[in-house]
Protein backbone atom coordinates (compact mmCIF):
# COMPACT_ATOMS: atom_id res chain seq x y z
CA UNK A 1 0.00 0.00 0.00
CA UNK A 2 1.33 3.42 -0.99
CA UNK A 3 1.52 6.37 1.35
CA UNK A 4 1.80 10.07 0.56
CA UNK A 5 4.04 12.92 1.67
CA UNK A 6 3.84 16.68 1.10
CA UNK A 7 6.95 18.83 0.90
CA UNK A 8 8.26 22.20 -0.25
CA UNK A 9 11.40 22.61 -2.33
CA UNK A 10 13.09 25.99 -2.45
CA UNK A 11 14.63 27.01 -5.76
CA UNK A 12 18.13 26.23 -4.52
CA UNK A 13 17.12 22.85 -3.08
CA UNK A 14 15.60 22.05 -6.46
CA UNK A 15 18.87 22.86 -8.19
CA UNK A 16 20.71 20.35 -6.01
CA UNK A 17 18.11 17.62 -6.54
CA UNK A 18 18.33 18.15 -10.29
CA UNK A 19 22.13 18.01 -10.17
CA UNK A 20 22.05 14.85 -8.04
CA UNK A 21 19.64 13.16 -10.44
CA UNK A 22 21.71 14.01 -13.50
CA UNK A 23 24.83 12.66 -11.80
CA UNK A 24 23.04 9.31 -11.35
CA UNK A 25 22.11 8.85 -15.01
CA UNK A 26 23.97 5.88 -16.49
CA UNK A 27 24.91 7.64 -19.71
CA UNK A 28 26.28 10.61 -17.73
CA UNK A 29 28.41 8.30 -15.57
CA UNK A 30 29.68 6.59 -18.71
CA UNK A 31 30.53 9.91 -20.36
CA UNK A 32 32.47 11.04 -17.28
CA UNK A 33 34.66 7.94 -17.07
CA UNK A 34 34.98 6.75 -20.67
CA UNK A 35 33.73 9.57 -22.91
CA UNK A 36 33.18 13.30 -22.94
CA UNK A 37 30.90 15.45 -20.81
CA UNK A 38 30.58 19.14 -21.67
CA UNK A 39 29.18 21.36 -18.92
CA UNK A 40 28.08 24.94 -19.59
CA UNK A 41 28.33 27.03 -16.43
CA UNK A 42 25.49 28.13 -14.16
CA UNK A 43 24.52 27.48 -10.56
CA UNK A 44 22.71 24.19 -11.25
CA UNK A 45 25.52 22.91 -13.45
CA UNK A 46 28.05 24.06 -10.84
CA UNK A 47 26.17 21.95 -8.28
CA UNK A 48 26.63 19.02 -10.66
CA UNK A 49 30.39 19.63 -10.96
CA UNK A 50 30.59 19.72 -7.16
CA UNK A 51 28.89 16.32 -7.01
CA UNK A 52 30.93 14.81 -9.83
CA UNK A 53 34.35 16.39 -9.26
CA UNK A 54 34.17 18.36 -6.00
CA UNK A 55 34.81 21.61 -7.84
CA UNK A 56 32.67 24.73 -8.32
CA UNK A 57 32.36 26.78 -11.49
CA UNK A 58 32.72 30.52 -11.91
CA UNK A 59 29.29 32.11 -12.24
CA UNK A 60 28.89 34.77 -14.93
CA UNK A 61 25.40 36.02 -15.86
CA UNK A 62 22.61 35.78 -13.29
CA UNK A 63 19.23 37.28 -12.44
CA UNK A 64 18.94 39.11 -9.11
CA UNK A 65 16.53 41.73 -7.76
CA UNK A 66 18.54 44.23 -9.87
CA UNK A 67 17.68 42.34 -13.06
CA UNK A 68 19.88 40.61 -15.64
CA UNK A 69 23.38 41.26 -14.34
CA UNK A 70 26.80 39.64 -14.38
CA UNK A 71 29.76 39.10 -12.08
CA UNK A 72 31.68 42.02 -10.61
CA UNK A 73 34.93 40.70 -12.03
CA UNK A 74 36.09 37.89 -14.26
CA UNK A 75 38.31 35.48 -12.35
CA UNK A 76 40.59 34.14 -15.06
CA UNK A 77 41.99 31.06 -13.35
CA UNK A 78 38.59 29.46 -12.58
CA UNK A 79 36.53 28.04 -15.46
CA UNK A 80 32.94 29.01 -16.20
CA UNK A 81 32.42 25.96 -18.43
CA UNK A 82 34.37 22.71 -18.53
CA UNK A 83 34.92 19.53 -20.48
CA UNK A 84 35.36 16.26 -18.61
CA UNK A 85 37.10 13.82 -20.94
CA UNK A 86 37.84 10.32 -19.65
CA UNK A 87 37.74 11.63 -16.09
CA UNK A 88 40.03 14.64 -16.62
CA UNK A 89 38.80 18.25 -16.41
CA UNK A 90 39.61 20.83 -19.11
CA UNK A 91 38.76 24.54 -19.04
CA UNK A 92 36.49 25.07 -22.05
CA UNK A 93 37.52 28.68 -22.65
CA UNK A 94 41.27 28.54 -22.09
CA UNK A 95 42.49 25.05 -22.85
CA UNK A 96 43.22 24.44 -26.52
CA UNK A 97 43.07 20.69 -25.97
CA UNK A 98 39.39 21.03 -25.03
CA UNK A 99 38.62 22.33 -28.53
CA UNK A 100 40.12 19.21 -30.08
CA UNK A 101 38.12 17.02 -27.69
CA UNK A 102 34.87 18.78 -28.60
CA UNK A 103 35.52 18.23 -32.32
CA UNK A 104 35.46 14.48 -31.68
CA UNK A 105 32.22 14.40 -29.67
CA UNK A 106 29.52 12.06 -30.93
CA UNK A 107 26.19 10.54 -30.00
CA UNK A 108 27.51 8.78 -26.88
CA UNK A 109 28.82 12.01 -25.39
CA UNK A 110 26.73 14.39 -23.29
CA UNK A 111 26.24 18.15 -23.01
CA UNK A 112 24.62 19.67 -19.93
CA UNK A 113 23.40 23.25 -19.76
CA UNK A 114 21.05 25.30 -17.66
CA UNK A 115 18.28 27.44 -19.14
CA UNK A 116 16.55 30.71 -18.37
CA UNK A 117 13.12 29.42 -19.30
CA UNK A 118 11.02 26.71 -20.92
CA UNK A 119 7.40 26.36 -21.95
CA UNK A 120 4.73 23.66 -21.87
CA UNK A 121 5.91 22.30 -25.22
CA UNK A 122 9.42 21.65 -23.91
CA UNK A 123 11.01 24.54 -25.80
CA UNK A 124 13.81 26.14 -23.79
CA UNK A 125 15.93 29.28 -24.05
CA UNK A 126 19.13 30.81 -22.77
CA UNK A 127 19.57 34.54 -22.30
CA UNK A 128 22.39 36.20 -24.21
CA UNK A 129 23.65 39.47 -22.78
CA UNK A 130 26.88 39.61 -24.79
CA UNK A 131 27.29 39.57 -28.58
CA UNK A 132 27.41 36.01 -29.89
CA UNK A 133 26.43 34.66 -26.47
CA UNK A 134 30.02 34.57 -25.29
CA UNK A 135 32.01 31.34 -25.15
CA UNK A 136 29.13 28.93 -25.61
CA UNK A 137 27.44 30.66 -28.53
CA UNK A 138 29.77 29.45 -31.26
CA UNK A 139 29.54 25.87 -29.99
CA UNK A 140 25.78 25.34 -30.06
CA UNK A 141 25.40 24.73 -33.80
CA UNK A 142 28.40 22.39 -33.79
CA UNK A 143 27.04 20.45 -30.82
CA UNK A 144 23.63 19.95 -32.39
CA UNK A 145 25.12 18.83 -35.69
CA UNK A 146 27.24 16.10 -34.08
CA UNK A 147 24.31 14.37 -32.38
CA UNK A 148 25.52 14.40 -28.78
CA UNK A 149 22.85 14.09 -26.10
CA UNK A 150 21.81 17.41 -24.57
CA UNK A 151 20.39 17.71 -21.06
CA UNK A 152 18.77 20.98 -19.98
CA UNK A 153 18.90 21.35 -16.20
CA UNK A 154 16.08 23.78 -15.41
CA UNK A 155 13.96 23.99 -12.27
CA UNK A 156 10.23 24.49 -12.10
CA UNK A 157 10.75 28.18 -11.38
CA UNK A 158 11.97 28.51 -14.99
CA UNK A 159 8.60 27.49 -16.43
CA UNK A 160 7.32 30.28 -18.71
CA UNK A 161 3.64 30.87 -19.45
CA UNK A 162 2.88 31.23 -23.15
CA UNK A 163 5.25 30.38 -25.97
CA UNK A 164 9.04 30.46 -25.96
CA UNK A 165 8.86 31.26 -29.69
CA UNK A 166 6.89 34.42 -28.93
CA UNK A 167 9.40 35.35 -26.25
CA UNK A 168 12.28 34.96 -28.71
CA UNK A 169 10.52 37.25 -31.16
CA UNK A 170 10.07 39.96 -28.53
CA UNK A 171 13.52 39.80 -26.96
CA UNK A 172 16.79 41.11 -28.37
CA UNK A 173 19.92 42.82 -27.15
CA UNK A 174 19.02 45.92 -29.18
CA UNK A 175 15.27 45.74 -28.59
CA UNK A 176 14.80 47.53 -25.25
CA UNK A 177 15.55 51.22 -24.70
CA UNK A 178 15.77 50.68 -20.92
CA UNK A 179 16.66 47.55 -18.99
CA UNK A 180 17.29 46.50 -15.40
CA UNK A 181 20.73 45.11 -16.12
CA UNK A 182 21.84 44.28 -19.63
CA UNK A 183 19.22 43.89 -22.33
CA UNK A 184 19.18 40.27 -23.50
CA UNK A 185 18.29 38.21 -26.52
CA UNK A 186 17.11 34.61 -26.33
CA UNK A 187 18.84 31.60 -27.87
CA UNK A 188 16.70 28.47 -28.39
CA UNK A 189 17.74 25.19 -26.78
CA UNK A 190 16.66 21.69 -27.78
CA UNK A 191 17.21 18.82 -25.41
CA UNK A 192 15.85 16.75 -22.52
CA UNK A 193 14.61 19.00 -19.72
CA UNK A 194 15.29 17.76 -16.19
CA UNK A 195 13.32 19.65 -13.54
CA UNK A 196 12.46 18.66 -9.96
CA UNK A 197 9.67 16.31 -11.08
CA UNK A 198 12.00 14.44 -13.40
CA UNK A 199 14.77 14.49 -10.80
CA UNK A 200 12.56 12.84 -8.18
CA UNK A 201 11.53 10.19 -10.70
CA UNK A 202 15.17 9.47 -11.59
CA UNK A 203 16.32 9.28 -7.97
CA UNK A 204 13.42 7.37 -6.40
CA UNK A 205 11.09 6.14 -9.13
CA UNK A 206 8.29 8.22 -7.58
CA UNK A 207 5.92 10.45 -9.52
CA UNK A 208 5.53 13.83 -7.81
CA UNK A 209 3.03 16.56 -8.61
CA UNK A 210 3.06 20.28 -7.89
CA UNK A 211 0.19 21.58 -5.76
CA UNK A 212 1.38 25.15 -5.24
CA UNK A 213 4.06 27.67 -6.14
CA UNK A 214 5.82 30.50 -4.34
CA UNK A 215 6.27 31.54 -0.75
CA UNK A 216 8.00 34.07 1.52
CA UNK A 217 11.00 34.28 3.87
CA UNK A 218 13.30 32.45 1.46
CA UNK A 219 10.67 30.25 -0.20
CA UNK A 220 10.01 32.70 -3.04
CA UNK A 221 9.74 30.68 -6.27
CA UNK A 222 9.45 27.42 -4.36
CA UNK A 223 7.34 24.40 -5.32
CA UNK A 224 5.07 22.63 -2.87
CA UNK A 225 4.58 19.06 -4.01
CA UNK A 226 2.97 15.74 -3.18
CA UNK A 227 4.47 12.32 -3.88
CA UNK A 228 3.04 8.85 -3.40
CA UNK A 229 5.00 5.63 -3.03
CA UNK A 230 6.19 2.87 -0.75
CA UNK A 231 7.57 3.69 2.66
CA UNK A 232 11.08 2.89 1.45
CA UNK A 233 10.87 5.16 -1.60
CA UNK A 234 9.26 7.97 0.39
CA UNK A 235 11.93 7.62 3.06
CA UNK A 236 14.63 7.93 0.43
CA UNK A 237 12.92 11.00 -1.00
CA UNK A 238 12.64 12.61 2.45
CA UNK A 239 16.38 12.09 2.99
CA UNK A 240 17.16 13.69 -0.37
CA UNK A 241 14.92 16.65 0.43
CA UNK A 242 16.66 17.15 3.77
CA UNK A 243 20.06 16.98 2.07
CA UNK A 244 19.11 19.47 -0.64
CA UNK A 245 17.64 21.99 1.79
CA UNK A 246 20.96 22.16 3.66
CA UNK A 247 23.00 23.05 0.57
CA UNK A 248 24.19 26.55 -0.23
CA UNK A 249 24.02 28.07 -3.69
CA UNK A 250 26.76 26.57 -5.84
CA UNK A 251 29.41 28.56 -7.62
CA UNK A 252 32.78 30.08 -6.85
CA UNK A 253 31.96 32.47 -3.95
CA UNK A 254 34.03 35.33 -5.38
CA UNK A 255 32.08 35.16 -8.64
CA UNK A 256 28.71 35.54 -6.90
CA UNK A 257 29.39 39.24 -6.24
CA UNK A 258 27.41 41.10 -8.90
CA UNK A 259 28.41 43.90 -11.21
CA UNK A 260 28.36 47.65 -10.61
CA UNK A 261 28.59 50.60 -12.98
CA UNK A 262 31.92 51.09 -14.72
CA UNK A 263 33.37 47.57 -14.68
CA UNK A 264 34.83 45.93 -17.79
CA UNK A 265 31.63 44.02 -18.66
CA UNK A 266 29.80 47.31 -19.22
CA UNK A 267 31.61 47.69 -22.56
CA UNK A 268 29.70 44.82 -24.20
CA UNK A 269 26.32 45.10 -22.47
CA UNK A 270 23.46 47.13 -23.91
CA UNK A 271 20.49 49.01 -22.47
CA UNK A 272 21.53 48.76 -18.82
CA UNK A 273 19.97 51.49 -16.66
CA UNK A 274 22.81 51.21 -14.14
CA UNK A 275 25.42 51.70 -16.86
CA UNK A 276 23.62 54.69 -18.40
CA UNK A 277 22.61 56.26 -15.09
CA UNK A 278 18.98 56.37 -16.27
CA UNK A 279 17.48 54.79 -13.19
CA UNK A 280 13.86 54.31 -12.23
CA UNK A 281 12.83 57.97 -12.55
CA UNK A 282 14.36 58.31 -16.02
CA UNK A 283 13.28 55.72 -18.58
CA UNK A 284 14.25 57.63 -21.70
Amino acid sequence: MNNQIQFTLTVNAGKWLIAKAISELKYVKKAVTNGTLLLFGGTTVSALTEILKRTSLRISGRITPRGTVTAYEKIDNIPHSIVIHKGKIYDLERNLESNEIIKKMGKYDVIITGANGYDARGNAVLMAGAYGMGSRGHLLATIYSEGSKIIIAAGLEKYMPGSVIDAINYAGRNSSVWSMGCSVGLVPLIGEIVNEIEAIKILTGIQAIVIGKGGINGAEGSSTMIAQGSNDSLGKLAQLIGWSLQKNISGLPESLKECTRGINSCSHHLGCCYKSGKLFKRII
